[in-house]
């Protein structure tokens, strides 16, 4: 069974277009073999008998279902035409509903970032944020399973957790998003708040509960001083963990109205020093010894290497459907 937009070679081409001037004349297979005279066409000596017949979806002709030298007799009847097309229509089917599933996905994870960056918009020196946070986190992850065991779906959901992980912004007041100095006790009370407030949201979907760690605990500290929850240590989920120095490297690097970014540098160092006390020890000797430099380079300029050819979108997507499935 061949895709055409998978076509390997110039053979699967000519195929392709000789089943559609078949089609056309109006029969619904091809069909070739020299048992009532010579080939109709040219094959390869390996080809004593051959049929292919259309994969269509939505009066589209997505592929072909294509079989060569039965055993048992020399030729493709019309009984074999009318099983092999019956065949290839479950198969279109199939084919079609996995297209629109991933068209669906793709859909929503659209429209999961249109939202998160109409949150990191709200202020100039957070756009991107989240995106970037998102990729810190799958590198992380990634890393983490070298030594651990997380699959490959932990991943995908990690990094998603990342992508979300200040969706509860939406409930805070730009006055207070946007304010260029020290935040007041008050201001400070109210956005410890977004954590809860994100989970709370995430968690009328039901497939997003398996990131809603994440999301909920990315602000809890090592030794129990964070929030919402001040849970400490082992008490903190690995995916809070994690996206919490995501979310902090990012952080310390990125310009805000009332500081300047750190160098990466100088950002590792407080990293480092807060081991123990801010950040799960383990981990963020994972991140330390990690390639940073290969990261940060990701980060600038979009462009990712063999391990992150994948786009964020793409990525995005097959998350989705670690969550659907």
């Amino acid at each position: 069974m061949l895709a055409i937009d998978h076509k390997s070679d110039n053979s699967v081409e000519i195929l392709f277009e000789r089943m559609q001037d078949v089609l056309a004349s109006g029969s619904d297979a091809l069909t070739d073999s020299e048992v009532n005279g010579v080939y109709k066409y040219e094959w390869s000596v390996r080809v004593e008998n051959i049929i292919a017949v259309p994969l269509s979806c939505n009066n589209k002709i997505i592929g072909m279902m294509i079989a060569t030298n039965l055993l048992d007799r020399n030729d493709f009847d019309t009984n074999n035409i009318r099983l092999f097309n019956a065949v290839a229509t479950e198969c279109a089917i199939f084919i079609g509903n996995q297209n629109h599933f991933m068209d669906l996905k793709e859909l929503l994870i659209g429209s999961l970032k249109a939202l998160v960056n109409s949150i990191d918009a709200k202020d100039q020196y957070t756009r991107g944020h989240s995106d970037r946070v998102a990729i810190i986190s799958k590198w992380i992850a990634e890393h983490y399973s070298k030594s651990k065991k997380i699959g490959q779906e932990d991943i995908q959901k990690i990094y998603l957790s990342g992508l979300l992980h200040d969706i509860g912004k939406i409930g805070i007041s730009e006055e207070v998003l946007k304010k260029p100095g020290k935040l007041t006790e008050e201001e400070y009370e109210e956005m410890k708040n977004h954590p809860a407030i994100g989970a709370g949201i995430l968690s009328e979907i039901q497939q997003m509960s398996e990131i809603l760690p994440g999301i909920l605990h990315h602000h809890e500290r090592f030794d129990g001083k964070g929030y919402p929850k001040g849970l400490a240590a082992n008490n903190i989920p690995l995916m809070g963990k994690i996206v919490m120095i995501a979310d902090s490297f990012d952080a310390m690097t990125s310009e805000r109205t009332y500081r300047k970014a750190l160098s990466v540098d100088d950002a590792l160092k407080e990293i480092e020093a807060n081991l123990g006390r801010q950040f799960d020890p383990a981990i963020g000797q994972i991140f330390l010894k990690s390639d940073i430099t290969k990261l940060w380079e990701i980060l600038q300029t979009g462009q990712n290497d063999d391990q992150y050819h994948d786009s964020s979108i793409d990525f995005g997507a097959t998350a989705i459907g670690a969550l659907v499935h």
